[in-house]
């Protein structure tokens, strides 16, 4: 008859085996040790040792006394007697512009459209103009315009809140000689 007296868990004992299969074989380092740290800090002391040696800098040199630093400008007196002709027949004197910014432009109404609503709720004035391809006449594109601006300051404000929208938007400028 066989004795199962051993193989009963109360009478099993509460050590643990180790194996040496689960061991590591080395020991775990720091992964900065202190010798590393003096190597750093010595390299560093021979650098800045090089540095002055190479440079010759002086570091009392570079700290001045400067109590109450004046600029002076002096121009030359001949610039008044210099003039400068210019012909004012290619300048125009006042022009009337109007400027306008061109987001995008779609093949088809309804893109237009929803692009149109999304340039409203941001507070532009917007609007959509059909007009057609010169690659293909019969076709219509949609462009979605804002504007128009009275000034580059005003174009450039709303260009800056397309460009923060991720839209990159044309400035059309429409000038009439006055």
């Amino acid at each position: 008859m066989k004795d199962f007296v051993k193989k009963h868990p109360i009478n099993k004992s509460n050590r643990k085996i180790s194996s040496a299969r689960l061991r590591a074989k080395r020991d775990l380092d720091q992964p900065l040790k202190l010798k590393h740290l003096f190597i750093t800090a010595g390299i560093a002391v021979a650098l800045l040792v090089a540095v002055k040696f190479i440079l010759e800098t002086d570091v009392e040199n570079l700290l001045g006394q400067v109590g109450n630093p004046t600029v002076e400008f002096l121009y030359p007196t001949d610039l008044k007697k210099d003039s400068v002709l210019v012909q004012s027949g290619g300048i125009v004197i006042e022009q009337n512009c109007e400027y306008l910014l061109q987001i995008e432009a779609y093949g088809k109404r309804i893109y237009a459209q929803e692009q149109l609503g999304i340039l409203l709720s941001l507070g532009l004035k917007s609007y959509v103009e059909r007009t057609f391809s010169s690659s293909q006449p019969d076709k219509p594109l949609f462009k979605v315009m804002s504007g128009p601006y009275k000034t580059k300051s005003e174009v450039n404000n709303a260009r800056e809140v397309m460009m923060k929208n991720n839209r990159q938007p044309l400035v059309i400028s429409k000038c009439i000689k006055t």
